[in-house]
């Protein structure tokens, strides 16, 4: 903390000194290299083109590579494109008519709460980061890594402030790390190396100067992208089969025309020169040429390569048939088979992307709405760091403390399937612990309190309104004590009562952040 508050205190005289003047050189960061170990001769074709398939579809697992391979699944794949969009709608956006985006949280009673929440809007206003972070939480699910660059102006009053957010190619940026991932120097923990630069011309960014938005605990959060499991091979093999269903259709859907030849009293030799004649007959056509009248012959083919003509001797009509195209060219069970793994692999409800009949009533998304939302949920708690390091530059530009007064960032909820589901739960224990305490009396109020729920006074004053039971219907139980006292020893009923106080703790906790938080 100490630390924390001496870097706060110069760092507008560090912004002032460096914001113009971007450190280049320093220390360069080596690279592993692995020797080559060829292999010796002989090797069979079936090695050749095994090895070819694994390397095709699975790519190299450098920090680099991956990226492309991100990048061109997003480009080329249509189910890859949409489920990033459908993850970033619902990690900005939440629930359909709620929210819009996140919002900054101050706590009540914080002193010059009312400056505090003026230079959050300005900044929001001029940065524009609330437009904005869609297009950063799409490229976070994308790459698991996302590179914002802090751009800080003077203002002819002499403050600092945020101007914008400068998005950097992930591909160019680099943790100034050694190869434990220790960071070499706090001051300067990213550089920039962009193809063909040199060693020696690296561009550090100093601490407050870059914004790294990542997946996970890791250097990079490269390894939680979306893309980083099994969805990188079956979106390859995805994409092939595409590629063969156009082919297959383009080859072997055509119609066709079979044309039987009549060569009666031919020889046998002269019977193909026959053919090719009648073939180029059929498939020239004559064009005249206006300028000069001239006969033009060109080919007018209905599919000439597909075409057959074969000869019929005496006794057969000469004929033409029509032959229909693959009558199984329309099964594509396959290619839905490695549709469904790759949006498994990526963990997206096919009913959101539309391919399943019946799925847009809100019976058949609820249990789906319940399990995505936990999904993206927890991609909501990865961009969260990144945007408090944005605010807290902000605050500590305003030469305020960021760690002087509590504030958080809260998205907007995702969908209420889950909590609905969580009421119904506590509503059903509540209508059991009203038989028991109410109905036939068999629980002491101040044995709940005290044994079970563990309530303090406070709490008891707070709460205790739940079970309490009127003197004029203690003479309607239908118990002893002593007979209350046995039932209360029943497993099941004390199972319920732990029921009871999850219900009791869960209220609490609900009432106690409306109670100290209020909305910017």
């Amino acid at each position: 903390m100490k630390q924390d508050k001496e870097r706060n205190a110069g760092f507008v005289a560090l912004v002032r000194d460096t914001m113009f003047k971007p450190k280049s050189g320093g220390q360069s960061i080596g690279k592993k290299t692995t020797q080559f170990i060829p292999r010796g001769d002989g090797v069979s074709a079936y090695y050749a083109l095994t090895k070819w398939y694994q390397n095709a579809v699975n790519p190299n697992f450098s920090r680099l590579d991956q990226y492309k391979v991100f990048d061109f699944l997003d480009r080329n794949l249509a189910e890859g494109s949409t489920a990033l969009n459908i993850y970033a709608d619902n990690i900005v956006s939440g629930a359909i008519g709620g929210a819009e985006t996140y919002k900054v949280l101050i706590e009540e009673g914080t002193p010059d709460a009312e400056r505090k929440e003026a230079l959050i809007k300005d900044a929001e206003d001029r940065t524009g980061i609330k437009k904005h972070v869609w297009e950063i939480a799409r490229d976070l699910t994308k790459f698991g890594d996302d590179f914002e660059e802090v751009v800080v102006i003077q203002t002819p009053a002499g403050d600092y402030l945020i101007d914008k957010l400068k998005k950097l190619p992930e591909g160019e940026i680099f943790a100034n790390v050694d190869e434990r991932g220790v960071v070499k120097d706090n001051d300067y923990p990213y550089y920039q190396k962009a193809p063909d630069m040199p060693d020696d011309a690296l561009i550090y960014f100093d601490w407050w100067r870059l914004i790294h938005f990542k997946i996970g605990r890791g250097t990079y959060g490269f390894g939680k992208s979306l893309f980083s499991n099994a969805s990188q091979r079956i979106g390859r093999q995805l994409l092939w089969m595409d590629d063969c269903l156009v082919i297959g259709r383009i080859t072997r859907a055509w119609m066709r025309y079979a044309f039987g030849v009549d060569v009666t009293n031919l020889p046998p030799e002269e019977v193909w020169e026959y053919l090719d004649k009648f073939k180029s007959r059929v498939t020239k056509k004559e064009v005249v040429e206006r300028s000069d009248g001239r006969i033009l012959i060109g080919d007018n083919p209905p599919m000439v390569d597909e075409d057959i003509f074969y000869p019929i001797r005496e006794g057969s009509n000469q004929d033409v048939k029509v032959l229909s195209g693959d009558a199984n060219i329309g099964s594509i069970d396959d290619m839905k088979y490695v549709q469904t793994k790759f949006l498994m692999a990526v963990s997206v409800p096919k009913a959101y992307v539309g391919l399943e009949a019946d799925t847009r009533s809100r019976a058949t998304l609820t249990q789906i709405d319940v399990q995505f939302s936990r999904q993206v949920r927890r991609r909501q708690y990865e961009l969260v760091p990144g945007l408090e390091r944005f605010y807290e530059i902000v605050f500590t530009l305003a030469g305020i403390d960021p760690n002087s007064f509590a504030w958080s960032i809260q998205f907007p909820e995702l969908n209420t399937t889950d909590e609905l589901l969580q009421w119904e739960m506590m509503k059903l224990k509540a209508e059991v612990a009203k038989t028991y305490v109410i109905d036939i009396g068999c629980l002491n109020n101040e044995w709940i309190y005290d044994k079970l729920l563990g309530f303090t006074q406070e709490e008891k004053d707070l709460y205790a309104e739940i079970f309490e039971v009127d003197d004029e219907d203690e003479g309607q139980f239908l118990f002893t004590p002593e007979q209350s006292r046995q039932i209360r020893q029943d497993p099941a009923v004390r199972t319920i009562l732990h029921n009871i106080k999850d219900l009791v703790a869960y209220k609490q906790a609900r009432a106690a952040d409306a109670k100290d938080k209020k909305e910017v």
